[in-house]
């Protein structure tokens, strides 16, 4: 038996470093030592981490693991130390998760961007208002050096229709949002929650894509109009392949990334780019 140890331990070494190379620790070693240029992390649905230099920021982060096909590549508490700025698009546990938020809040020095309609989700929760900025669209701001432009997210749900049986359905329509980030002289579009609007299309050099091609979003239709219109530099699907998913919830739970990347130009394709969850990206 000793003399089988030298040929197994090498194999079982790196099935150990295969391991370690998938956790969380990995993915913010990856982050503390990333200090030029841009690079992107996805955390699953339309989480993202996005650093800039030694500036972090992160988008919709749900990092708990309820009803998650795996669990988040990074927790809240591994990174509230390093995050910036964090941006939440609505309302929704699945894009403002308040265990999230609360741990960011009390462990970190981050800034919250928070539509109005998230504060009701989020009452539990105290976040000092000099780290809270109430985005309303269409009404650019800078934070942290990033130039902000949110605009309008109107909510779809099943069959391609607009949701409209929450309350106050209406005031959620007027102040969720959208966001245009530009930072280190590329502009990021994250839609959020959104079916396509005018909005949308009027947008000039995006260069950075964020899209949803799911049946309560821009589905594979409109994410390709939408794709086709903008043409950015780089295309990441979200909102797929994170949620364990049930026939009632498929509408929202269920991306169509592979098909909709069919739909595009060959030139579009390779723009293309469908992440695996912690993946390290950077754009160039």
């Amino acid at each position: 038996m000793a003399k089988l140890l030298p040929l197994l331990l090498p194999g079982v070494a790196a099935l150990l470093f295969a391991n370690s190379n998938n956790s969380g620790d990995s993915i913010v070693h990856q982050i503390r030592s990333h200090h030029k240029g841009l690079a992107i992390w996805w955390t699953g649905n339309d989480g993202w981490l996005i650093k800039s230099g030694d500036l972090l920021i992160g988008t919709d982060l749900t990092l708990d693991n309820d009803d998650k096909v795996q669990p988040p590549p990074v927790t809240a508490s591994e990174i509230a130390a390093d995050l910036d700025v964090v941006f939440v698009t609505h309302h929704h546990g699945d894009h403002c998760n308040p265990e999230t938020l609360r741990i960011l809040a009390q462990r970190g020095k981050c800034i919250f961007v928070l539509p109005s309609p998230c504060l009701k989700e989020l009452s539990g929760i105290h976040i000092p208002s000099k780290r809270l900025i109430i985005p309303e669209p269409l009404h650019p701001f800078t934070v942290r050096g990033i130039r902000v432009e949110p605009i309008h997210a109107i909510h779809g749900n099943q069959e391609f229709t607009v949701l409209t049986r929450e309350p106050d359905f209406i005031d959620k329509i007027t102040h969720n949002c959208g966001y245009v980030l530009e930072i280190n002289g590329k502009r990021f579009l994250e839609p959020g929650d959104s079916v396509l609007t005018e909005e949308h299309l009027s947008l000039k050099n995006i260069d950075v894509l964020f899209v949803s091609p799911t049946v309560h979003n821009m589905y594979i239709d409109r994410s390709t109009i939408l794709i086709n219109h903008l043409e950015p530099a780089y295309i990441f699907p979200q909102h797929f392949g994170t949620y364990k998913e049930n026939e009632e919830e498929l509408f929202w739970k269920r991306g169509y990334p592979d098909e909709l990347k069919l739909r595009l130009t060959p030139e579009l394709q390779r723009r293309f780019h469908k992440l695996s969850q912690g993946q390290m990206f950077e754009i160039k």
